[in-house]
């Protein structure tokens, strides 16, 4: 099974979350902070497998240049201003 790097990293980002406000109380939140960190490094170990085997999803183009998002801008609230 692949998991794209996206999903991946929001896996990843999810288990950090939990454990960041996980808090021990007894030995079941312990278990669950082990289980959690297991879970933690497999996913960092299937990220690096799909990193290497480039089937992530192409990106095409460039993104457009800030000066040229600033103009549009401009243009859209004189638009407004005239309206």
């Amino acid at each position: 099974m692949s998991l794209s790097k996206t999903t991946v990293g929001t896996l990843v980002d999810l288990i950090e979350n939990k454990l960041a406000v996980l808090q021990i109380g007894d030995r079941n939140d312990l278990r669950e902070m082990v289980i959690l960190q297991r879970c933690l490094s497999e996913i960092k170990d299937l990220s690096d497998v799909a990193a290497n085997d480039g089937t992530g999803i192409p990106t095409r183009g460039r993104h457009r240049k800030m000066e040229a998002l600033m103009n549009d801008m401009m243009r859209n609230e004189e638009m407004r201003e005239r309206a």
